[in-house]
């Protein structure tokens, strides 16, 4: 029968605090930093000064691993503090965000470079056009928005405003190399392609500057006619991918402004 002696006991709290910096670094790496967020930065006072104070550890955020929220407003408050954290140095935000998370991020990370967003709520297009106008050396943008994040808000007619979210970005982001815009639970019906096809102003109105940089582009969802699938192809003379899913068909007028159409 072993003696008492031989039965190991749990490792004092004193022997985790004094766990040398490398190891504490790569420990919190292995969690990821909703766990860092969540607690496990609350551990004790050196890995809350680690967690809180170590502004490199927030340089890419990454908020994408877990599939729900249990807690209502959870991943905001998330997102607001690893913004903090990263003391103006973020480079890259993977995350779920709306109008408010991006406003406060785009006031506190010039030197963003990657920008992956989902969102649920809201991300209208006009705030967009307005705080992607601060990340100028933005090289990667991916965005999955919900039908009702993308629809302008307005007395006005909505518009195809996946065009206006990439037309924005082209304008202010002449370094951007990969674009993605996906539109989630988006109406293919018949009576939205008469409305987006041949009434859709927004399309009329397109126009983007060259991309020279711009090597990848996939569009998910939505409405998309020839004249402007053309606008983009001849502006982006170093395209090397382009990816078109889930857009049930292409609206090319045959006449002039007003001139009814055919569907590819």
């Amino acid at each position: 029968m072993a003696s008492s002696s031989s039965v190991r006991s749990p490792p004092a709290a004193s022997c985790w605090a004094a766990l040398p910096r490398d190891v504490l670094w790569s420990l919190f790496t292995d969690l990821g930093q909703r766990e860092v967020l969540s607690g496990a930065g609350l551990a004790c006072a050196p890995w809350r000064h680690l967690a809180r104070d170590e502004a490199a550890l927030w340089r890419r955020i990454d908020l994408t691993t877990v599939a729900g929220d249990t807690v209502p407003g959870c991943w905001k408050a998330m997102a607001l503090a690893a913004i903090d954290r990263s003391a103006g140095h973020c480079e890259a935000f993977w995350g779920r965000a709306d109008d408010e998370v991006l406003l406060y991020l785009a006031d506190r990370a010039s030197y963003m470079k990657s920008l992956r967003i989902t969102s649920s709520y809201d991300v209208s297009s006009k705030v967009f056009a307005e705080l992607i106008k601060k990340f100028p050396l933005l090289e990667e943008l991916q965005l999955v928005l919900k039908s009702d994040a993308y629809t302008t808000k307005s007395k006005e007619p909505h518009t195809n405003s996946w065009l206006e979210l990439f037309q924005s970005a082209c304008q202010a982001c002449g370094n951007l190399h990969h674009f993605t815009v996906q539109l989630a639970d988006k109406d293919m019906s018949y009576d939205s392609y008469s409305y987006y096809g041949s009434k859709d102003r927004s399309a009329r109105r397109f126009s983007i500057p060259m991309m020279h940089g711009l090597h990848s582009l996939e569009l998910f969802g939505g409405h998309l006619t020839m004249d402007v699938m053309m606008k983009i192809v001849d502006n982006c003379p170093s395209l090397e991918s382009l990816h078109i899913n889930g857009i049930p068909y292409l609206y090319v007028r045959t006449g002039g402004e007003g001139a009814e159409g055919q569907v590819l």
